[in-house]
């Protein structure tokens, strides 16, 4: 926008029709990725439940979507990785920034009862109510980390304290009801 227009009727017009996307709630968690792979999902949700292959999707792509459970598939499966879940009111247009980053395309999942799991198949899990409720959610997944990661890969050592320099931020934003089938 032409900074000359800030505080005119125009101003005003393309920031009623574009509001500001507002944090509403955030939780981070470090988890150590079994078999590289860790799924948000609601907690009435089938784990597993992939009849597209949506986990193998994520192999290429990073993250991918069921429609019921959110699949990333991390560089490496011997160390922690820090894990970002952030509820916005809106789609809140982020951009990959710096280097190394990297973004998902938008997924669709749905939280029938809003109360979600972030796990990894025979590992640890972790909870969170949605603030927004049950309902349909876009997410976009930044990641950082995964090329030092998959280069220190063979040489990882589960029993130090070490944790992966491999980050994920989930950006889940509602976009509407779970309609009926």
């Amino acid at each position: 926008m032409d900074p000359r227009l800030l505080g005119s009727p125009q101003h005003r017009i393309e920031t009623a029709t574009h509001p500001m996307p507002n944090l509403l709630d955030e939780h981070n968690v470090v988890l150590t990725p079994a078999y590289r792979i860790l799924s948000l999902r609601d907690a009435d949700a089938d784990a597993g439940h992939d009849p597209d292959n949506a986990l193998g999707q994520a192999y290429a792509t990073v993250a991918a979507s069921t429609g019921t459970e959110l699949h990333l598939v991390c560089a490496q499966a011997e160390l922690p990785v820090a894990v970002g879940l952030r509820l916005w009111d809106t789609d809140p247009a982020v951009t990959a920034q710096g280097d190394g980053v990297g973004l998902t395309a938008p997924l669709e999942v749905e939280f029938a009862t809003g109360l979600v799991v972030l796990s990894s198949p025979t590992a640890e899990a972790v909870d969170f109510r949605l603030l927004t409720g049950p309902g349909t959610y876009a997410a976009v997944v930044e990641h950082s980390g995964r090329t030092s990661a998959e280069q220190h890969r063979p040489n990882a050592d589960p029993a130090s304290n070490e944790v992966s320099h491999e980050t994920y931020t989930i950006n889940l934003w509602r976009t509407g009801d779970i309609e009926d089938d």
